[in-house]
């Protein structure tokens, strides 16, 4: 009986997180995210994007290819030898070059676009795996600590069945302690089920086969935020991918309406041309060129037409870009609130709340030795103590997922570097 008292107390003493056993495989969430900037084919997507973006910029700042053209005129009847005329010209066209430096000054934005996509994406998904790896470690301390309160209910049954065999505790003793058992055996398997399922998101995020599986998650008990809110806010207004993927659509909407306003700029074409003519000995060359006529009446419209577009996508990315920095300061300072209150109530649990329920456990121990006591009593006594565990193990996981979402906001890989 001392032993599983002595077991009940020493069970219920956190918070602290509970340790695997010696020979028990450890992952650690930084080789997950070094794993997962490697191997996740989200990142891999944005990446080749990106590659694919970069190379159309020296497309966008060189002139079309020129035309070469062969005729054979006047052939009676499609005699191909009795053509009175043939004709070879190679012909170009011919962009003001106050255009192609437009045109490369788009394709320069919208590679810098998919630079800031790859990055935001990097982001969104260590998000999510350190969210994930969060609750993970959360489901696997709850199945030790819930394992180890079924040895103990296990040994309590045992007691509880000897008493009742020696007469001197009741049968509604053993069918509730009975039940106790039987309820924590249930959660064992809901829980272990919830670790299986956060396993396979993990393991899609890595794009490791089915067969492969992970380890014990680790994290430090410490809770330690040591960056002010301010300095958060000034580094997302900043460093934020998305913010700079919003600041570079307005530029780029300046970009196409300075483009819009060159449709006004004639094109040239020109072009060289050998005729012969067989049937008189005749050859010679012919020179031609031409000129677009944007100023012609039927086509101003559609020109016109296209500045007042561009003027208005300069507005709307414009207020684009003022609701992306609203959104990303509420984030920010919503996850940082959460973050400190994470702190302050764990706190509370280990200063307050779990020494108060172990305080109770050790009276409900102390009358049960002295005689005047319900070994059910302390059984209560243990499962309050055990619910207080799993919250304040709760909390520790919801404030890792709050760094985790900082880190998203700010666009770092980890908030412990920011200074």
């Amino acid at each position: 009986m001392t032993a599983l008292l002595c077991g009940l107390l020493v069970a219920m003493w956190p918070f602290r997180a509970l340790s695997p056993s010696a020979t028990a495989d450890t992952t650690r969430l930084w080789d997950l995210v070094e794993e997962s900037l490697d191997r996740n084919p989200e990142i891999e997507s944005a990446r080749q994007q990106m590659a694919v973006m970069g190379a159309r910029v020296p497309q966008e700042a060189s002139l079309p290819p020129p035309e070469l053209i062969f005729m054979r005129e006047g052939m009676p009847q499609f005699r191909y030898s009795e053509a009175m005329f043939s004709r070879i010209e190679i012909m170009q066209m011919l962009q003001f070059p106050a255009k192609l430096s437009t045109r490369r000054e788009i394709a320069e934005i919208n590679a810098e676009h998919a630079h800031h996509d790859h990055m935001e994406k990097e982001f969104d998904v260590l998000y999510r795996l350190k969210s994930a790896y969060a609750e993970l470690w959360y489901l696997q301390q709850s199945i030790l600590l819930t394992r180890r309160n079924g040895e103990l209910l296990l040994e309590a049954l045992a007691v509880v069945r000897a008493r009742y065999g020696a007469g001197s505790a009741g049968e509604e003793s053993v069918l509730k302690a009975s039940l106790e058992s039987a309820r924590n055996d249930n959660l064992i398997v809901s829980l272990r089920q919830k670790e299986l399922g956060m396993k396979s998101m993990i393991m899609a995020i890595l794009d490791r086969p089915e067969s492969d599986t992970l380890g014990i998650a680790v994290m430090p008990d410490s809770l330690v935020l040591n960056v002010s809110l301010e300095t958060l806010l000034a580094r997302g207004m900043e460093y934020r991918p998305m913010l700079q993927h919003d600041s570079l659509a307005v530029l780029e909407q300046q970009a196409l309406l300075s483009a819009a306003r060159q449709e006004y700029i004639p094109d040239l074409r020109i072009g060289l041309q050998y005729m012969t003519a067989p049937m008189t000995g005749f050859n010679g060359w012919t020179v031609t060129a031409g000129i677009t006529l944007p100023f012609a009446p039927w086509a101003l419209g559609a020109r016109s037409g296209k500045i007042d577009e561009s003027e208005a996508r300069i507005g709307r990315a414009a207020a684009a870009l003022a609701a992306s920095r609203s959104m990303v300061r509420a984030e920010i300072r919503d996850r940082y609130s959460r973050a400190v209150a994470d702190m302050q109530q764990v706190e509370v649990y280990r200063t307050t709340m779990l020494p108060r329920a172990q305080g109770a456990l050790q009276l409900a121990l102390a009358a049960y030795r002295s005689g005047g006591g319900d070994l059910l009593m302390v059984l209560d006594s243990c499962r309050m103590s055990s619910d207080l565990t799993m919250e304040a193990l709760m909390l520790r996981m919801d404030f890792a997922r709050s760094i985790a979402g900082l880190e998203q906001d700010i666009g770092v890989r980890d908030l412990a570097y920011l200074r």
